[in-house]
């Protein structure tokens, strides 16, 4: 007697090992997704140096403002980029003077790890201080 087909034992076990990859590639991805953000928070930060000099010197009258942040829509734009990663706020901050800023955020794959940008160049991991100066973190 010659029969076709698969028996229910062995299509289980196919269901099994399909369930096991699956499990395995998800559980890959979440990695993948976080890599993904803290990539899109440090390129939004990145573009923040570029709009930040158009706001001082078109809008600005050749000075930061702590209004900055609210009132160009290129820097509000990107703010809310960085916001919709997830995490905390960034952290963003204008000295006295108007000379200088700095801008840092939580990356979201390491959490106790900051990205901070500033008007002087900066930017790597650290933190925005209230002096609108990043310090690097060790």
């Amino acid at each position: 007697m010659n029969k076709k087909g698969f028996t229910l034992i062995e299509l289980l076990v196919v269901i099994a090992i399909i369930g096991i990859l699956s499990g395995a590639v998800v559980v890959s991805m979440s990695g993948a997704q976080e890599s993904a953000k803290d990539a899109r928070i440090k390129s939004s930060l990145g573009q923040m140096r570029t709009a930040t000099e158009i706001y001082r010197y078109t809008t600005g009258g050749g000075v930061y403002k702590t209004t900055m942040w609210e009132e160009d829509e290129a820097i509000k734009s990107l703010l809310a980029d960085i916001d919709a990663q997830g995490g905390n706020d960034p952290v963003k901050y204008v000295d006295t003077t108007g000379t200088a800023w700095c801008v840092s955020k939580d990356l979201i794959s390491d959490s106790t790890t900051h990205w901070c940008v500033s008007d002087t160049g900066f930017n790597a991991a650290g933190t925005c201080t209230d002096t609108a100066v990043c310090t690097p973190e060790l």
